[in-house]
């Protein structure tokens, strides 16, 4: 609709400049030809508007997805220092990933544990994990794909040593990719990319 106000102005200016006229007049409509114009000016703008706001919509939607990981991991970690137990995250191929808690604490996920949550990554539609990271977008030493939080909030791997990694998020045409990455020392941050 406001597309189609500024084109309808744009003719009621040019018909003043053009035809020399002092004021505007009252007409009842538009001739054919300044309809057509109407539409080709509407045309013009949708074109270079339209690729700006698919652009936009997928940065958005992998910058939700980056916070989600973001968010997932500092839930982890508070739930790990909140119940005093190690909590993991692990990520489930390209699917979903989830945060458990080791309630019979061997560090594995094997169904005895609570989940806190799951994310699927459908719910970011265009978005997944990026080639980047070994293949699967995740650079965890623990061959699981998970990262595990203990009591201290600090990382671990499945052996128990402090843990660090990545998680490479990008968008389905590969042309923006995030990085939500895990410190030794228990910092997470997200790296935005292009």
């Amino acid at each position: 609709f406001g597309l189609f106000y500024v084109a309808q102005n744009l003719l009621l200016i040019s018909r003043k400049f053009f035809n020399g006229e002092k004021t505007m007049r009252n007409d009842s409509g538009f001739s054919l030809a300044e309809l057509l114009t109407i539409v080709a000016i509407i045309a013009l703008l949708t074109g270079i508007a339209l690729p700006n706001y698919m652009g936009w919509r997928s940065r958005q939607q992998l910058s939700r997805a980056s916070r989600d990981v973001y968010s997932t991991f500092q839930r982890a970690k508070m739930e790990a220092i909140r119940r005093n137990v190690t909590c993991g995250v692990t990520f489930r191929g390209g699917t979903d990933y989830v945060v458990w808690r080791d309630d019979d604490a061997d560090l594995t996920y094997d169904g005895d544990e609570t989940e806190i949550m799951t994310v699927r990554w459908a719910d970011y539609p265009g978005i997944g994990l990026s080639a980047d990271g070994g293949g699967d977008g995740l650079t965890f030493a623990n061959p699981n794909d998970t990262i595990f939080f203990a009591p201290d909030g600090l990382p671990r791997n499945n052996i128990g040593s402090l843990g660090s990694g990545s998680v490479f998020i990008n968008n389905q045409n590969n042309d923006f990719q995030n990085t939500v990455t895990v410190s030794t020392a228990g910092n997470i941050q997200i790296n935005q990319g292009g």
